[in-house]
């Protein structure tokens, strides 16, 4: 939908309009920053002349940061500042939703979460006000059960006690409930545990011929660690919290135990080609420079991030803007909500995106590939129907 380019002379008034990203800016940066710097982009190319003019009413869109250290407490007591603060919409990483939403549909705000897939989170007909824009649990886990069980493999089931995993593993049991036989194990990490080797051990006991573990990534990279260091050279697979720069940073010193970590995620291209991605990360790099992981290749190649949570962030701020276009500006909440059924903008992929009344969901399950890790970068894999049509992501720094 396009907007209107500036405030013009017809303007009779100015609003800024503050959009609040809950992350765990200080426990999970790499999510965090990147979602922050994904709204603040799409943002930045909203604003023509430093204000979003819709009606005879510019706007000034502030993008500010609410920590919550990873504490659905701190999330929660987060969106109660957003609201006094009057946030025209709330980006969440996904903690501490399912305590925060009413605080927030109270106040006629939408929540866009960004992040997390757990099924419980949206829920159209209880929770009208929360959206997202990211891959489902649901489809995650659904796919990796049918990338996996035919394999053949023994599969431990891990996850971690944190809301990420906890609904993590609520949707792997659903998957895997058809081929029970195709599990050895179902165990809980415990997230503040600096040492995973007696739950790593217990998973090979089980007779485990691969290691499903569903995360954060200080977790995937404790029980990679503790797998590798006992011998143990168990393929890992786990969800998109396995491509986060923290897993790779951790053992920096082992690179080879990274090799052949596989994770699930939303794909980051479409039906389009690499055109529209590229576009997209282009300008993330040149408004945020590149997002360096912190490790280099064999051959001394810096590694980098394709900026992939960014992209969703960005997404749900366009959609917003469409929205407010759509009800006339921000001064009537509710009509602000409802549009939000109703407009479809072009992603930063390619792929469309857009909310209905019955579904507040802007990834379809079936957009997940596979990707696996060698020699510090991934790529897809060959061996999956989707991942082996999709192109592989540039992620080394061009020498300058």
């Amino acid at each position: 939908m396009a907007l209107a380019p500036g405030c013009g002379s017809g303007s009779k008034s100015e609003q800024t309009l503050v959009i609040a990203v809950n992350a765990s800016f200080s426990k999970t940066p790499y999510v965090a920053d990147t979602i922050a710097n994904g709204a603040r982009l799409a943002a930045g190319e909203l604003q023509r002349n430093g204000v979003l003019a819709i009606g005879g009413t510019a706007y000034r869109l502030e993008v500010k940061r609410f920590d919550t250290a990873g504490s659905p407490v701190t999330a929660v007591g987060n969106v109660r500042r957003a609201v006094a603060q009057d946030a025209v919409a709330i980006l969440d990483e996904g903690t501490g939703v399912n305590a925060s939403w009413q605080t927030a549909n109270d106040a006629k705000i939408p929540i866009g979460i960004v992040y997390q897939g757990g099924v419980d989170l949206v829920d159209v007909d209880k929770r009208s006000n929360v959206f997202r824009i990211a891959p489902t649990d649901h489809g995650i886990a659904f796919r990796l059960a049918e990338y996996l069980v035919p394999k053949g493999l023994k599969i431990a089931l891990l996850h971690d006690d944190s809301g990420y995993g906890q609904e993590g593993e609520k949707a792997l049991a659903t998957a895997f409930s058809r081929n029970p036989e195709a599990v050895t194990a179902r165990i809980t990490l415990p997230s503040g545990a600096t040492d995973l080797s007696p739950q790593l051990l217990a998973a090979r006991r089980s007779g485990a011929t691969a290691v499903l573990v569903w995360a954060q990534a200080p977790v995937i990279a404790k029980a990679l660690i503790a797998a590798r260091t006992s011998g143990w050279d168990v393929p890992f697979y786990t969800p998109p919290a396995g491509a986060d720069p923290l897993v790779r940073q951790e053992l920096a010193d082992h690179p080879e135990w990274v090799d052949g970590l596989t994770f699930a995620s939303g794909r980051l291209t479409a039906e389009q080609g690499t055109t529209p991605f590229y576009a997209f990360a282009a300008k993330y790099r040149n408004a945020f420079g590149l997002e360096s992981v912190g490790v280099q290749t064999s051959a001394g190649a810096q590694v980098v991030q394709p900026p992939e949570y960014a992209m969703y962030a960005y997404d749900f701020v366009n959609v917003l803007a469409a929205a407010l276009q759509s009800a006339g500006g921000a001064d009537d909440r509710e009509k602000v909500l409802s549009a939000l059924h109703e407009v479809t903008i072009r992603g930063a992929n390619g792929d469309e995106r857009g909310f209905n009344q019955n579904s507040h969901e802007g990834v379809v399950d079936d957009d997940v590939y596979f990707a696996r890790f060698e020699n510090m970068t991934y790529r897809p894999v060959r061996d999956d129907p989707l991942s082996s049509t999709l192109p592989v992501i540039s992620q080394i720094q061009p020498r300058s």
